[in-house]
């Protein structure tokens, strides 16, 4: 990631169905033209290489699927401090170190970029290579969020989504 201040890393394990939201949307957003600044990264399922990946950004932009509670497809955004204090989503339930772990890691070993994580409600976690229906057609409303999180000043595109506040 040579240069690259802002980091996008899509987490997930594509072979348990919507697990794999964040890599796929990760994928879709790295095929499209970016700020020279950005760099994606397939986090796959995550562990404690992230924690490698984070040392390298100032700004992290996470996405993975959340059990939240939700309807299916419903995305909602949180800060790193959120996630890595139990903001209440489950994230990474199929990874061996989760998300909220390796953020909690990182703060406690002074690892603080500032970190986005974009949480996507799953429909369904079996082992299957591709997203349910739900989530597959929502790809590029995910990809347009992630986009507008990424811009200057992190604005968020209008369409239905709900962002968490500390």
């Amino acid at each position: 990631m040579d240069g690259k201040r802002t980091l996008v890393i899509g987490v997930g394990n594509p072979l348990r169905a919507d697990d794999g939201v964040g890599v796929c949307v990760a994928h879709a957003l790295a095929a499209q033209p970016l700020p020279k600044d950005v760099a994606v990264v397939d986090g796959g399922t995550g562990g404690l290489d992230l924690l490698f990946e984070l040392e390298k950004a100032e700004r992290v932009l996470l996405i993975d699927a959340a059990e939240m509670g939700c309807v299916p497809g419903e995305a909602r955004t949180f800060s790193g401090h959120q996630v890595a204090a139990g903001s209440g989503a489950r994230f990474a339930s199929t990874h061996g170190f989760g998300v909220a772990e390796v953020l909690a890691l990182a703060r406690s070993v002074g690892v603080e970029p500032e970190v986005t994580v974009l949480g996507i409600e799953p429909s369904e976690v079996t082992y299957r290579d591709s997203l349910s229906e739900t989530l597959a057609a929502r790809v590029p409303e995910y990809v347009e969020l992630a986009r507008g999180l990424l811009a200057p000043g992190g604005e968020e595109p209008d369409w239905p989504h709900t962002q968490s506040k500390e």
